[in-house]
């Protein structure tokens, strides 16, 4: 190497961009079609950046742990991975003193059941593609002694009784599904996926422990999980 000149070939930034070097060897030849004498200096940057993006994808969700430690939708999140949980609602429009007292009836009859619950905020976008909706959404898990199925059976009737047009229910490891509570003579249960962090890229719904206030509800304030 002549005296003054230093290699602009970049070492690799870790294990996953050396695993992409190797990769990109048993291809050199078009490389070296494609930039001559600087084959290698680009490899070594692509697979670079190709390493940083990986690492980001990985650090993007332990951000959003770290941000959310201690928080209720960690909670709500962790839950819905590990438990059999389910989601309902009892709201219907934008009329808040009905609205309230149809949650009161709900949790009453939740509790009448001995169902558990824990309050969050629901946002979705409306089908119609106007603007975007905003419910109390309730967590539910089943009460002592409770058989996975009587707790899907009697998630479906609240559903019905309280005018909604679908519940989730998800046993403990498997994927949500969403159920029609709405038809005189319900659709099939559709598969929805399991929980995950972060906004729904659909758009079809999203949960976040933002406090229940009386009144309006504003935009969730806290990280969000969703079915998907």
């Amino acid at each position: 190497m002549a005296e003054g000149f230093k290699s602009d070939i970049p070492p690799a930034i870790n294990q996953t961009a050396k695993k992409y070097i190797r990769g990109m060897m048993k291809g050199k030849r078009r490389w070296s079609k494609l930039y001559g004498k600087r084959d290698k200096e680009v490899m070594h940057k692509t697979a670079n950046k190709m390493a940083l993006k990986d690492n980001l994808k990985v650090m993007y969700y332990k951000d959003f742990i770290n941000l959310v430690e201690g928080n209720p939708t960690s909670r709500m999140l962790s839950k819905a991975k590990s438990k059999t949980t389910g989601n309902i609602s009892a709201d219907r429009g934008t009329d808040e003193k009905k609205n309230r007292s149809g949650r009161k009836n709900l949790e009453k009859d939740l509790k009448k059941k001995g169902i558990g619950y824990k309050k969050g905020v629901g946002e979705y976008k409306y089908s119609s593609g106007e603007g975007t909706g905003r419910e109390v959404s309730y967590q539910t898990s089943p009460g002592k002694g409770m058989s996975k199925r009587r707790f899907g059976k009697v998630m479906r009737r609240l559903g019905r009784k309280h005018g909604q047009e679908s519940v989730i229910t998800k046993k403990a490891g498997k994927s949500a599904k969403l159920h029609d509570t709405e038809s005189k003579k319900p659709s099939k249960s559709i598969s929805v996926g399991k929980a995950k962090p972060g906004k729904n890229p659909s758009g079809q719904g999203e949960t976040s422990g933002t406090k229940v206030r009386k009144g309006k509800l504003g935009k969730t304030n806290k990280p969000s999980y969703h079915y998907g």
